[in-house]
C-alpha cells in the first residue's frame, strides 16, 4: 500500500513540475508579492496522453489553482475523498482500492517522466523524486526500467506495521516507549534522506529498545522487582533472559543475535546497493521485534 507519506511525496514532486511562483510588483513598486500558478493545462495533458479516464481528466481541470489545490487533491486520494464524486454509490473500502491504484499510476508515471533525458533540470525536483523513491521503497515498491512494482520480499505494509508496533507497545505498557517510537520514526526518515548507515542504526537500536523493555516488564510483572542493571544494559543478557523466560526458544534467540549482528554490521557491502541493504535491514528488525512483543503479550495473557 502506498503510505500517506508517499502520497505526501508524491503531491509535493506533482506540484513542483506542474506550477510555479512569481513575483508581481504593486503600485508604483512599492511592493512585491508572491503569486502562485498552477500549469492546469500542462497537467492534463500530460495526464490525457497516459490515458487517464475522463472523469480524473475532468477532475484536474476543475482545479482552481490555489496553493495546496494540487497537493491536497493527490493526497486525498489516499482517503478515497478524491474520487467521491466519481463512485456515489462505492464503499469506502473501494474508493480506497481506486485511490490506491490511481496513486500507483501517478507515481509510476511521474518518476519516468523525473527520470528521462527530456526532463529539464532542476535540482528541486530531483530532491523530491529521490525522497518519494526512497519512501515507496520503504512502503514495499521498486522502480526498475520505468516500472514500480511491489516486491513481496518487502513483506510489511510499513504503515500499517508501525502502527502494530506502536498499539504492543502501549497494550503492553512498555517503559521508555517514546525512546522505542523515536528510533523507529528515525529508521525511517533517514532512510528517506538517504542516510544508510543512520537508517541502519536506528532499525537495530529500536530492535534493542524492544528487547530490553519486554525483559523488563516480564521480570517486573514475575518478581514485582525491577531488572538487574547488568542484565538490563548488556543485549546478550537480554537475549539469554528471555530465551531461559521461554519467551524464546534457543533457534529463535540465535536467529534474533544473528540479526542484530546483521544489523550492527553497518558497513557496504558486495553485490547489494546500500539502500536495498538498509531498506531489508529496517523489515528484519521490525519482523523481529513484533514477533519478541507478540511472545510477551502471549505470556501476560494480555489481549
Amino acid at each position: 500500500m502506498v503510505s500517506r507519506k508517499a502520497a505526501r511525496l508524491l503531491a509535493e514532486v506533482y506540484d513542483k513540475i506542474f506550477s510555479y511562483s512569481k513575483t508581481v510588483s504593486g503600485p508604483y513598486g512599492r511592493s512585491h508579492r508572491t503569486e502562485y500558478h498552477l500549469k492546469t493545462e500542462a497537467l492534463y495533458d500530460f495526464l490525457f496522453e497516459l490515458d487517464y479516464e475522463p472523469w480524473f481528466l475532468n477532475a484536474v481541470k476543475r482545479l482552481i489553482g490555489r496553493e495546496r489545490d494540487l497537493e491536497e487533491f493527490i493526497m486525498r486520494l489516499h482517503t478515497g475523498e478524491t474520487v467521491a464524486a466519481a463512485t456515489p454509490d462505492w464503499t469506502r473500502d473501494q474508493r480506497s482500492r481506486l485511490g490506491q491504484r490511481l496513486l500507483m499510476n501517478l507515481a509510476e508515471d511521474i518518476l519516468v517522466h523525473a527520470t528521462s533525458a527530456e526532463a529539464p533540470a532542476s535540482t528541486d525536483v530531483d530532491s523530491e523524486t529521490s525522497r518519494l523513491l526512497s519512501q515507496l521503497e520503504l512502503d514495499g515498491y521498486l522502480f526498475r526500467d520505468g516500472k514500480l512494482y511491489y516486491t513481496e520480499a518487502a513483506v510489511l505494509d510499513v504503515e500499517h506495521e508501525q502502527g502494530i508496533l506502536e498499539k504492543l507497545i502501549g497494550d503492553l505498557r512498555l517503559q521508555n516507549d517514546e525512546v522505542m517510537k523515536h528510533h523507529l520514526e528515525l529508521s525511517a526518515t533517514h532512510y528517506v534522506d538517504e542516510k544508510w548507515d543512520d537508517s541502519i542504526g536506528n532499525s537495530r537500536k529500536f530492535l534493542e529498545s524492544v528487547l530490553q523493555e519486554a525483559a523488563a516488564r516480564h521480570h517486573l510483572v514475575k518478581t514485582g522487582q525491577p531488572i538487574a542493571p547488568s542484565t538490563y544494559s548488556r543485549p546478550a543478557a537480554i537475549r539469554d533472559y528471555l530465551c531461559t523466560e521461554g519467551l524464546v526458544e534457543p533457534k529463535e534467540k540465535e536467529a534474533i543475535s544473528k540479526a542484530y549482528a546483521l544489523l550492527s554490521d553497518t558497513g557496504g557491502h558486495p553485490y547489494i546497493a546500500e539502500k536495498d541493504q538498509a531498506r531489508l535491514m529496517r523489515h528484519l528488525a521490525l519482523t523481529f521485534a513484533q514477533f519478541a512483543l507478540l511472545r510477551l503479550q502471549g505470556s501476560l495473557k494480555i489481549p
